[in-house]
């Protein structure tokens, strides 16, 4: 066994040798990648020296706020067809006044298309973006990059004391959006499992960053304005602004956006999940899971009743069993959130698809 192992590793410490060094050099190339512009991640986004939102604009926003709660859909001049659906599904399902969205305009052309539509739309020419979809076949860098920029914009909000419900445009209503907002926690997130927690232990997901919370949703959210949620965002900032090279690693390799930080963040202790619960989740699986200093309190949304892609499409059979019980107990889904796994079928095609495209070949809405 001996003569063996000496056979098939003659040099076995010159192996480590070159095992070593090639390593180093793989660690010196990320680490290279990740730190400079046009790198993996275009290099670290200093964010300090951006502006606030002007203090006559957020006083502004005063006028379409709900409860205090400012309607927020973040968008670019390439995903205006996504609007257009988006507003269709509110206007023949709900009885949502439209008018009283913020959108947030990620570039000039988008806030003049939906300011002349009548619409309000803040654009911060400072933060950067593109106008393509860049999330037609999977995210791509430059859509990643948008994403860790976005605590910029929800700090502002937050801290000039409007609570925000944050809907992407890719989400098709059947209830107001507001049905996610409770003033009595700090924060409702609509989840992204890709099981249902009626099959799968939510605590024990794959996609998990700890397990103190499961996999949240950071394209449908509602949060309260106060100090703890504001905070979210600057120590989120804190990763993403970093010019250490330990930090970046850390976040090429896990924080990566608004939606992976946020994960981590609720998982580090600061957060604990409240009744009532989603179904699939009990007060038992939730019990002793939360030991320390718990500051947030957070609701998940039911699975059901703000389902996500990954669910609608690829566990239909049982989303539709769900979804006859749901209606059974006297209620009624609220959205589905066209999020799934892109890389194959577009989500305009799914929703074609599926029944979620509300628009004529003339782009005019209509009931699908």
């Amino acid at each position: 066994m001996i003569v063996l192992r000496n056979r098939l590793f003659p040099r076995r410490p010159l192996l480590r040798i070159s095992l070593f060094i090639l390593s180093a050099i793989a660690f010196v190339f990320v680490a290279h990648e990740v730190l400079t512009p046009g790198g993996l991640l275009g290099g670290p986004q200093i964010l300090h020296h951006y502006e606030p939102i002007p203090r006559d604009t957020v006083k502004s926003f005063a006028k379409i706020a709900i409860n205090n709660t400012l309607v927020i859909v973040p968008v670019n001049s390439g995903m205006m067809y996504w609007v257009d659906n988006l507003m269709c599904s509110l206007s023949l399902n709900t009885d949502f006044d439209t008018k009283k969205i913020l959108f947030w305009a990620l570039d000039a052309e988008a806030q003049i298309t939906l300011t002349t539509r009548g619409y309000t739309a803040y654009y911060d020419p400072a933060l950067y973006h593109v106008s393509t979809n860049e999330n037609t076949h999977g995210a791509t860098h430059n859509y990643e990059r948008m994403m860790r920029q976005r605590p910029v914009f929800f700090i502002d909000i937050l801290a000039a004391g409007y609570d925000m419900l944050l809907i992407d445009a890719d989400i098709v209503w059947y209830q107001s959006p507001m049905l996610l907002r409770d003033p009595s926690v700090d924060a409702v997130f609509s989840t992204d499992s890709r099981d249902w927690y009626q099959e799968h232990d939510a605590f024990k997901d794959s996609y998990r960053r700890g397990d103190r919370m499961p996999p949240i949703c950071g394209g449908l959210f509602w949060m309260k304005s106060s100090e703890r949620t504001i905070r979210l965002y600057r120590d989120m900032l804190d990763v993403f602004e970093s010019t250490s090279w330990f930090t970046a690693i850390w976040q090429y390799a896990l924080f990566q956006d608004d939606q992976r930080g946020m994960d981590w963040l609720l998982n580090d202790g600061r957060a604990r999940l409240v009744a009532p619960l989603p179904d699939g989740i009990t007060e038992k699986m939730v019990q002793g899971r939360f030991i320390g200093n718990e500051e947030l309190e957070v609701r998940l949304a039911d699975q059901t009743t703000f389902v996500s892609g990954h669910l609608f499409k690829n566990k239909r059979e049982r989303y539709l069993e769900n979804l006859a019980a749901l209606r059974k107990s006297g209620e009624e889904r609220a959205s589905v959130h066209l999020n799934w796994y892109n890389k194959i079928d577009t989500k305009e095609e799914g929703a074609r698809a599926m029944g979620l495209w509300y628009l004529d070949e003339e782009g005019k809405c209509r009931a699908p």
